[in-house]
């Protein structure tokens, strides 16, 4: 059976994790110019967000609105300290820290109020079969995006 929206979403949900926590022990006790974070995770977590705003979220604004407009609010979070991680070579390491910390944070505090309730609401009100065959176009936006 061909994977749904919702199956692509909570693999990259793990995936992330993974890369944060191996970008944590990879920066432990080295100076902030010697691990920015890889643009690969940035293009991963970037592309991620913009199809779930793009494809996803769109399709639940009527019966979710405040959930919709508080998941791109973390986002936007997300996206703020990422931008300050992949481009600050000469930050303070316990800033440059902090924002990895704060970072970690609202992907995990996202993460899960997302695959609590939204991914859930998303299977009752989209149905697994149009979340089946929007999978292909989630993918290629997040490519895209990313």
């Amino acid at each position: 059976m061909q994977p749904s929206v919702i199956d692509i979403i909570r693999a990259d949900h793990q995936r992330t994790n993974e890369r944060m926590m191996e970008l944590e022990k990879r920066v432990q006790g080295r100076p902030t110019s010697q691990h920015p974070v890889h643009p690969t995770i940035k293009a991963e977590v970037l592309g991620h967000m913009a199809a779930e705003e793009k494809l996803l979220y769109p399709l639940l604004e009527n019966e979710m609105r405040q959930k919709v407009q508080e998941a791109i609010r973390e986002h936007d979070e997300a996206r703020r300290h990422l931008e300050h991680l992949t481009t600050a070579r000469d930050m303070p390491e316990d800033e440059w820290a902090r924002h990895l910390q704060m970072l970690k944070q609202a992907i995990q505090h996202h993460v899960q109020e997302e695959e609590s309730e939204v991914l859930p609401a998303a299977r009752q009100v989209i149905g697994d079969q149009t979340l089946r065959e929007l999978a292909p176009e989630f993918k290629r936006m997040e490519e895209q995006q990313g």
